[in-house]
């Protein structure tokens, strides 16, 4: 399955980030929550280098929490995603089940994220 990409320039040193967190498209940083989250880091670039994010399709990702394959996923406030609650915005699903801290894959669509409502 394919994906659409972006490259944008790190605003803060994303060397030592956890690799396939969520990061904010304006500003080059990790995703401070859902709103503000534009597309999957796909490297680990310093500040100032570019950062390429994958923003729709498929792409790995780094859990927040377990997630169970086919739930539905947000952006947490430190970049991870998670399984969405009622009132979160959800941006993808997931394709297998990942324990927390670990390395899924999903389904992604940051371009319109989905108001979850139950």
């Amino acid at each position: 399955m394919g994906f659409e990409s972006t490259t944008i320039v790190a605003g803060e040193d994303l060397s030592a980030a956890p690799q396939f967190i969520a990061v904010n498209l304006t500003d080059g940083k990790a995703a401070a929550a859902g709103p503000n989250a534009g597309g999957i880091l796909q490297n680990r670039p310093k500040s100032g280098e570019h950062a390429t994010a994958y923003y729709s399709g498929e792409s790995e990702f780094r859990a927040g929490g377990t997630v169970t394959k086919g739930a539905r996923l947000s952006v947490t406030a430190s970049g991870y995603l998670t399984v969405s609650v009622s009132g979160g915005l959800m941006v993808g699903k997931a394709l297998a089940a990942v324990a927390s801290g670990g390395i899924g894959r999903g389904l992604f669509n940051f371009v319109i994220p989905t108001q979850v409502t139950s």
